[in-house]
This record gives C-alpha cells, structure tokens and sequence, in this order.
C-alpha cells in the first residue's frame, strides 16, 4: 500500500479526513473517531486503522504525531 498523504500534527492538533481513509502511524499517538461509529480508536507507532463505515475521520494527537493516508 503507498501512502497518498503524510502530515505531522503537534500536541492536541486535529485533522479531518475524508471517508474511507485508512491511517498508518508513524510516530506519537493517535486517538481516531469515525462518524456513525460508537468505538473510537487509539493508534500507536507502527499501527494502522482501517474504518468500519464510509464515514469522515477525526484525528487528534495525543502526543506529537506523524501519519500518513494509505490507498
């Protein structure tokens, strides 16, 4: 799988991702949400997440984080 995107958020940053976007991380630590989905997700390094629904991402770093979008 190739990497479409790869972003850095600091402390507390949040991204919105687009529906059906699965997520790799790289470094930190990621609490993830997805729309109409009652579970959220905690993602450490070398973790991925791959979405239950078609609905849109919240990613927030808990820590200092890098992630990338997967295809």
């Amino acid at each position: 799988m190739e990497a479409l995107t790869e972003y850095e958020l600091p402390l507390r940053g949040l991204l919105r991702l687009p529906p059906g976007s699965r997520v790799a991380c790289d470094s930190g630590s990621l609490w993830i949400t997805e729309d109409d989905q009652m579970l959220d997700t905690v993602l450490e390094p070398g973790e991925q997440f791959a979405p239950v629904a078609r609905g849109a991402l919240l990613v927030y770093a808990l820590s200092p984080a890098r992630l990338h979008r997967l295809q």
